[in-house]
């Protein structure tokens, strides 16, 4: 029967590589130039930085200019000017207009530019933080992507070492020789393998799915884990110190405080709404017409230098309406910024407390497995000697599957926590995947 646990073995340690199998890097590069998250925070960002020149642009000088063309059908009736009498006159009249506007004060323009600036700081988090979030997405669907398959190996493996099993009961029951107990067993627990399977294609079709939102296609090869893993403890080996370290890197954290900052400028524009404002208005006139009330052409130049100062006093009380709803929204901008580091604290404590658990899970599960083995191969040959009946050695074999099942598990989890922590602590960079990408197989080599 020893035929019966080789496959089993085999599939859920062995990582599958292929020649030509795409490492995490490469999916890297794919989807920075893919991902339509991370092209999209790019282009916000770019967005954003114009605002900054529109609010700028009201603080400077405005020049218009204005061409008019009129044509007059004049029939006059009756007038007291001796010098045009009564009749009718078509004449055109062309009027040339330049206008240049200057802001003296508008308390409401200068935060509205500064209410720009720090939008344009809060984009450029953002996009930091759409970074970050892209490397850690990759690093995420990469690993679950290869648990998947890893686990669908091994249950594969499982349920063919089962069939056996059931083959060799149900002859043995055919023949007399074996309990009615022990076929059915072997029947339930190959059935229950079969389901299992369904089950674990369907994740796997589902990880490889969740790669093509990300590349904008299905992945065909990815290089597997090396079997010896570089287990690093994180360091600092403190969670404090790596949630003190988010709450002041982290992107996510900078964004709700720039927003905060947003909010108490936009309280300050709507603030605004009380000021006067004070404006510069010089315009040079030309105007050219073909006929008037009192006869003849004539031809007007004229230049007019205004200062316009306009006072609110009353507005319905929509100034300071808006000014409570601004506040209102400042105040949720601070509850945003306190709901954001508290996530961030317990992603940060999370990842941790992963990485640590996880090795500790590879370490142990190592030698699980190792052991499994050996009680599998124990109640084997006690089968063939009488000491154990079948379904002994199916339980083994069963302990062994969920063994390497675990072992599967911890090893890409470990892979995933290692990358969540360099992102809750907000400094993961490029070249923590390529330090993870040394953990492939190919990669190591």
């Amino acid at each position: 029967m020893k035929w019966l646990v080789n496959g089993l073995a085999a599939g859920a340690l062995l990582i599958g590589h292929s020649a030509g199998a795409e490492n995490l890097l490469q999916i890297l590069d794919k989807a920075k130039l893919a991902d339509p998250q991370f092209l999209g925070a790019g282009f916000e960002r770019e967005a954003v930085g114009e605002s900054v020149k529109q609010a700028r642009a009201r603080l400077l000088p405005g020049i218009t200019y204005s061409l008019e063309q009129m044509d007059s059908d004049q029939n006059i009736i009756q007038t007291p000017n001796d010098v045009f009498g009564s009749g009718q006159q078509d004449f055109e009249t062309d009027t040339d207009t330049l206008t240049l506007s200057q802001s003296i004060f508008n308390y409401e323009y200068w935060m509205r530019y500064g209410q720009a600036k720090v939008a344009r700081t809060r984009a450029d988090f953002e996009f930091e933080k759409a970074y970050q979030d892209l490397l850690l997405r990759v690093g995420e669907t990469y690993f679950e992507l290869l648990k998947a398959r890893e686990q669908l190996s091994s249950i594969a493996a499982e349920k063919k070492a089962l069939e056996g099993h059931l083959n060799y009961a149900k002859k043995s029951f055919d023949a007399g020789l074996g309990r009615e107990a022990e076929y059915q067993d072997a029947r339930a627990r190959y059935l229950s393998s079969v389901a299992q399977e369904v089950e674990y294609q369907r994740l796997y079709g589902d990880a490889r799915y969740a790669m093509l939102e990300i590349i904008g296609h299905l992945p065909e090869r990815l290089e597997g884990m090396q079997r010896d893993l570089p287990l690093i403890s994180p360091e600092p080996a403190s969670s404090e110190d790596w949630v003190n370290r988010g709450l002041e890197s982290n992107p996510d954290v900078k964004v709700a405080q720039e927003q905060l900052q947003e909010a108490r400028y936009e309280i300050r524009a709507q603030n605004a709404g009380h000021f006067p404002t004070l404006s510069l208005v010089i315009q040079d006139y030309t105007q050219e017409s073909g006929g008037s009330l009192y006869g003849g052409q004539n031809e007007i130049e004229q230049q007019d230098v205004m200062l316009t100062l306009d006072v609110p006093i009353y507005q319905g009380g929509a100034v300071s309406s808006r000014k409570r709803e601004a506040v209102k929204r400042m105040h949720k901008a601070q509850e945003d910024l306190t709901q954001v580091k508290r996530g961030v604290e317990n992603q940060a404590q999370s990842a941790y407390h992963g990485v640590v658990a996880n090795i500790a899970q590879i370490k142990a599960l190592e030698q699980t497995v190792v052991a499994q083995q050996a009680v599998l191969d124990n109640r084997e040959r006690g089968f063939q000697s009488g000491l154990y009946g079948m379904i002994a050695v199916l339980d083994a074999q069963q302990d062994l599957a969920m063994a390497q099942m675990n072992y599967i598990t911890a090893r890409n989890d470990y892979a995933i926590n290692f990358i969540r922590l360099k992102r809750a602590a907000g400094v993961l960079i490029d070249a923590d995947l390529s330090q993870v990408n040394g953990w492939l197989e190919a990669s190591a080599k």
